[in-house]
Formats: C-alpha cells, sequence, structure tokens
C-alpha cells in the first residue's frame, strides 16, 4: 500500500470513527483504486457499507473480502448482519456459523452467533452461545446482556435477572442494559423496580412548546400533553391513564398516531387530541404515556383496570351493528398476525414469532357448532375457506370503526397484537395467544392479565408451536359455544347522515388495528455475489456491541 493509498484508508478509519460512514465507503474504496485486494481496506469498505443501510452492497464487498482472504473471520459476521437487514435470518446464522468456525475463541464473532440464534427463536442455542462467550470473558457486559436476554426468552427470569444485576454492576450508566433489565423486572412482577428502570428506554424527544417533563408535581389548572410512544398496542394499553391525569385537575392533550385519533376523542377526561405529525400544541409540561405507571406508583395490586375506558361512538355503533346484523350465533373475531415493520428488523423479527405464520392451522377452529367467525385482520390474505368467516375489513377505516365492529362480537381470538388490547380496553373477552417468549407486559406464566380482566392468555409450550395452542383454543371454544348464550345488545338509533360527522368526532372511540403488512422476511430471493456466487457458508454479522432487545 503506498503512502497515497495509506492516507485514503487512515481518512476512511477517521471517517468511520465520526459515524460519517457514507463517506468512510468512498474512502475505503478510494484506497482500493491505488491498492486492490487489500483485505483491511475491502473489509473496512464492506463495514461502512453496512453501517449507512446499504446491506445488499455490503455483501457484495464481504464476497471480493472473503474472496481475497477467505479465512478473515470478520468478514463472514459482518456479512451476517447484511443479511439479518435484508431479512434472511437463516442465511445471517450461517455466515456467524462460519466466522466463529474461523475465530473459535473470538468474542464478537461468538456475540454475532449468539445474536442470529436468538433472531431465529433458537433461544437455547443462543443462551449455550452466550455461555461459552461468557466463560472465555466473564467480566463481557454485552455478553451478561445477551445471556441474560436469552434466558428471560426461556422462561427463567430469575437466572436472567442474576445476569442483568452483574451488568448492571458493571456498566451501570448503559441505556440498553438497563432497558432490558426493566423488561425482566416487569415480568417477574417487581413494577416498583420494573417501572423506574423502565426510564431507561429509549424515547424520541418532544417539542419545547410541550413544555418540561412532568415529575409528579401539582397539576391544578394546568395544561398537560400526554405523547404516545412504541406501538399502537402500548398507546391503547397505557392511554387508560389520561382520566387519571384529569383527575389531579390538568387539562389533558393527547397525541397518537393519526389511526387512534378518532377512537380516542371521546374519552372521560381528555380535552384534546391531535394526531402524531401534526403541529404540538402548547402545553405547560408534558408526560410520555409509557411513564405515566411510573409517575403514578403502579404496582399490579393498583393497575387502574376499570373495563371499558374506551369506546365507540354511537353513530358507528348502529352502522356496524347493521352490517353485522342479528345472527343468533357466537360471534368470534379472529386475528392472527401482528403489523410487520420490515424498516425495523428488531421489530419483524418478534412480529414473525408473534404472528402465526401459516394461517392455514386456524382451519383447526373450523366446524365447532353455533359459531359465526368474523375477519379482524387488515390488509393479509389466508384465512382458511372452512371457517366460512365473514369479511367486512374493507369497511374498516380507523380504530374507532375496529372498535364498533368488535363490540358486536361475542369473543376476539387474537395474537399479542394492537386489537388484543383493543378488546381488552372495550371490555369484549378476548383470548390471547402467546408465543412462548412472551411480551413482559402478560407477566410469566400466568392465564390472565391484571391489566385486562376479560382477557384469558394461551400460551405456546413448546416455542413455535401454534398448532397445540390451536387446539386448546378449539376445545375450550367448542364449550363455551355451547354452554354461551349470545346476549345482543339494542342498536342505537341510527345517526341522521347530515349529524355523523360530528357526532363520530365527538363521541369516545376504542380499539387496536390489526396488522397492516404482510410478515415476509426483507428479501426471500437468493443474493448472489460477483460472478453469481450464491452466498452460503456460515458466518454472522457485525459485531454492534451485543446482541437483540428484548422490545415490547
Amino acid at each position: 500500500m503506498d503512502a497515497h493509498a495509506r492516507q485514503m484508508f487512515e481518512a476512511g478509519n477517521q471517517a468511520v470513527a465520526a459515524g460519517r460512514h457514507e463517506e468512510a465507503a468512498a474512502l475505503f474504496a478510494a484506497c482500493l483504486e491505488r491498492a486492490p485486494a487489500q483485505p483491511e481496506a475491502l473489509l473496512n469498505r464492506a463495514n461502512a457499507l453496512q453501517l449507512s443501510g446499504r446491506p445488499k452492497e455490503a455483501i457484495e464487498a464481504y464476497l471480493a473480502c472473503v474472496r481475497a482472504a477467505p479465512r478473515l473471520g470478520l468478514a463472514y459476521c459482518g456479512m451476517a448482519e447484511a443479511l439479518r437487514q435484508l431479512g434472511l435470518f437463516e442465511q445471517a446464522k450461517a455466515m456467524a456459523l462460519e466466522g466463529v468456525a474461523q475465530l473459535p475463541e473470538n468474542i464478537d464473532a461468538l456475540i454475532c452467533l449468539g445474536g442470529k440464534h436468538f433472531d431465529l427463536g433458537e433461544f437455547s442455542e443462543a443462551a449455550r452461545v452466550y455461555g461459552e462467550a461468557l466463560a472465555r470473558s466473564p467480566l463481557h457486559a454485552g455478553v451478561l446482556n445477551n445471556l441474560a436476554n436469552a434466558l428471560h426468552c426461556l422462561g427463567e427470569v430469575g437466572a436472567a435477572l442474576v445476569m442483568h444485576e452483574r451488568c448492571y454492576r458493571l456498566e451501570p450508566g448503559n441505556a440498553t442494559w438497563r432497558y432490558n433489565l426493566s423488561l425482566t423486572l416487569l415480568a417477574a412482577g417487581d413494577f416498583r423496580r420494573g417501572w423506574a428502570e423502565h426510564e431507561w428506554r429509549g424515547r424520541e424527544p418532544v417539542a419545547a412548546e410541550a413544555g418540561p417533563a412532568w415529575r409528579g408535581e401539582d397539576l391544578a389548572g394546568r395544561r398537560i400533553l400526554l405523547v404516545a410512544e412504541q406501538g399502537l398496542g402500548d398507546t391503547l394499553q397505557f392511554v387508560r391513564y389520561a382520566p387519571l391525569v384529569a383527575a389531579r385537575g390538568a387539562e389533558v392533550v393527547l397525541e397518537v398516531p393519526p389511526e387512534l385519533a378518532r377512537l380516542v376523542r371521546g374519552m372521560d377526561g381528555v380535552a384534546e387530541v391531535v394526531a402524531r405529525g401534526s403541529a404540538t400544541p402548547r402545553a405547560d409540561m408534558h408526560a410520555l404515556l409509557m411513564s405515566l405507571p411510573w409517575l403514578f406508583g403502579t404496582t399490579i395490586e393498583t393497575i387502574p383496570a376499570t373495563i371499558p375506558y374506551l369506546a365507540p361512538p354511537d353513530a358507528l355503533r348502529a352502522d356496524w351493528a347493521a352490517r353485522v346484523g342479528d345472527e343468533a350465533k357466537l360471534r368470534v373475531g379472529l386475528v392472527w398476525a401482528g403489523g410487520s415493520r420490515p424498516d425495523d428488523i428488531n421489530c419483524e423479527v418478534i412480529d414473525r414469532r408473534r404472528s402465526i405464520g401459516d394461517p392455514a392451522l386456524l382451519a383447526r377452529l373450523a366446524g365447532i357448532g353455533g359459531v359465526r367467525f368474523y375477519n379482524l385482520q387488515k390488509d393479509r390474505t389466508g384465512l382458511p375457506a372452512a371457517l366460512e368467516a365473514v369479511d367486512l375489513m374493507g369497511e374498516v377505516t380507523d380504530f374507532a370503526d375496529t372498535a364498533a365492529l368488535v363490540e358486536q362480537l361475542d369473543l376476539v381470538i387474537a395474537v399479542d397484537t394492537s386489537v388484543a388490547h383493543l378488546a381488552g380496553a372495550l371490555g369484549t373477552p378476548v383470548w390471547m395467544l402467546s408465543r412462548r417468549d412472551g411480551c413482559w407486559r402478560w407477566m410469566q406464566d400466568r392465564a390472565d392479565s391484571p391489566w385486562y380482566p376479560g382477557m384469558r392468555i394461551y400460551r405456546q409450550t413448546t416455542q413455535g408451536d401454534w398448532a397445540g395452542v390451536l387446539d386448546r383454543v378449539a376445545a375450550d371454544l367448542r364449550a363455551f359455544a355451547a354452554a354461551h348464550t349470545p346476549a345482543r345488545k339494542p342498536a342505537p338509533r341510527r345517526a341522521d347522515p347530515a349529524a355523523a360527522g360530528s357526532a363520530a368526532d365527538a363521541g369516545p372511540k376504542t380499539a387496536p388495528a390489526l396488522g397492516r403488512a404482510t410478515i415476509t422476511g426483507a428479501g426471500n430471493a437468493p443474493i448472489l455475489g460477483a460472478g453469481n456466487a450464491p452466498i452460503l457458508g456460515a458466518g454472522n454479522a457485525p459485531i454492534l456491541g451485543g446482541p437483540a432487545r428484548v422490545t415490547a
């Protein structure tokens, strides 16, 4: 490498250190023009491309790197991360395995492999790999955090907390480690400490117009903006605190996703609702919805669970009662998938586990006498014809409509997605189908929920086994249908069409929407390198300080 090439190489390293990955990729490319096939420059360019969000180009660059230096283990690790970004999780694990094969003692390679097992829900294998890494480096906080996450997903919450506490002592200021600790504490039922640790979660900044964050001081006569965060289900779960804030004398303004705006506009104690993305209203102070359990000192015993706390407006009730009709069968709504977020690969990983990948499995519910199924899945297809399900979702425009439809049902059967929260908030009985590594909010091994008294939880006993869950649901549904006489609520008088708009805006709303996107991994076609060489072999992703977070 001549002096000019060396200068480009060092400048590229400086750009990487400063987080300027696009610039770094260009500098390494300039270096390679003068010094082709230099493994270090090839690897660094590939890493820069991957970190700048260009995974397909990064894969081509990693392939060039391993052609020049086939035993360069970190190139396989980097390629694994690029494949992960494309949703190619099995191929990513294969690359991670190759990385460990080349670097069996390398902690970063082991972390990568553990992360790829974790992505695929192979939590026992992930824990084993992290255990190997911990044996080599007992004071590595990232390994401790990752092992804790894997143990949590295996249901070993006590052991997970031991690992989290060791991690905490090593790096008490690491926000990611503290957030992961909070989820395990909450799953274990330790709300006192769990909510406090949950304040370490990553949060978007709130505009200055919203005033300072509320920390529990007197609210009488003050205007407070309550800001929704994370998913639609989170908003539906924690919006229950808005009336409690209003009861302290505050004028409450809610900022929520647009899909929920019409739904929550009629809540008790809510003076104004703004849709996320609109101009931030002026307020004396603000609070994040998911900080309210901490601010109110919520314990399991003091969860505000007065149901219903959401309701559709009367105008929609009348419309949806007319659409559903008066058939004297048990009406059961079905949701089998969450909302896919291919732009957020960590959320996509979880959605693959919480959703029933093959809706044909729902045919196990067919043939139960006295039951009429209703599709509640938005923008999804695949419900088995044997269920003879009614599908009115083409007429649903937002969560207020979904709420009005759900209120007409006798039961909702849903995977862990926003509709489960919606049904719970409306007071419609809901049977929630949970993956084995259930979300922290459903706690550990409970068949009920203190958040929603009308909820029953059916958990996988083996990771990924939806067939077993649905067989249990079918047996219980058969008994429920045989013993249950549907009680039909009289529909409100249909509103005058001219007044329907204002009435719909004024009335209370409810309900989570159903998953809207398909659950396909980002990119299923094989990615070919230069010369059409398929990416095979084992190896993993670039090391980014630790494996996947346990996200809600």
